[in-house]
């Protein structure tokens, strides 16, 4: 007897169609807004990443085209100029190295390489066989640019994914001179 009222009782709450919206509404809500920052935070994200990639391969591009000597200082103001098209919110990093191949070694060399900001060092050769994977077959006496960048990506709502690290690994042969040269 009584199960069987808990059974009717059970059937008729299943089957009652009655109720306030209001109270719908206050379950769905929150769920709907965090869908939406959600939506946007990852946009973002996205966005920020895109940013990065594309200023990175505009600044291999320029570094390809130049046919007079790099400094200390224009290696400064490229990263600056990084941070200004990436449209960057944080602390940036930027590496550029100039690399060759070896055939007597059977190796990649690093010609030279400048680092500006804290994340990321110059690069040496002996970091190479970590990087050779990455790196394209070159021939002897060929130059590759390598532009590698580093920022963070802090989401401006939480929403459950934190801050992201955003690197770029970009390499360019030179376009108008046999090599990069830099001038310290």
């Amino acid at each position: 007897m009584f199960a069987q009222k808990i059974l009717r009782s059970l059937k008729n709450f299943r089957d009652d169609t009655r109720g306030v919206v209001s109270v719908e509404m206050v379950l769905i809500l929150p769920l709907l807004f965090w869908s939406f920052a959600a939506v946007a935070t990852f946009f973002d994200a996205y966005r920020t990443r895109s940013l990065a990639e594309k200023a990175a391969f505009t600044i291999s591009d320029m570094l390809s085209r130049e046919t007079n000597a790099v400094t200390a200082q224009y290696i400064t103001n490229t990263r600056a100029l990084f941070d200004e098209l990436a449209n960057s919110r944080s602390a940036s990093s930027l590496r550029v190295s100039v690399i060759s191949w070896n055939s007597a070694l059977n190796a990649y060399e690093v010609d030279w390489s400048e680092a500006r900001g804290d994340e990321l060092v110059a690069l040496q050769t002996s970091d190479m066989t970590a990087l050779e994977p990455l790196l394209p077959v070159m021939s002897e006496s060929d130059d590759l640019i390598l532009v590698e960048t580093l920022n963070d990506y802090t989401p401006r709502l939480n929403v459950g994914i934190g801050e992201v690290a955003i690197d770029t690994f970009v390499f360019t042969r030179p376009r108008y001179a046999p090599q990069l040269v830099f001038q310290s």
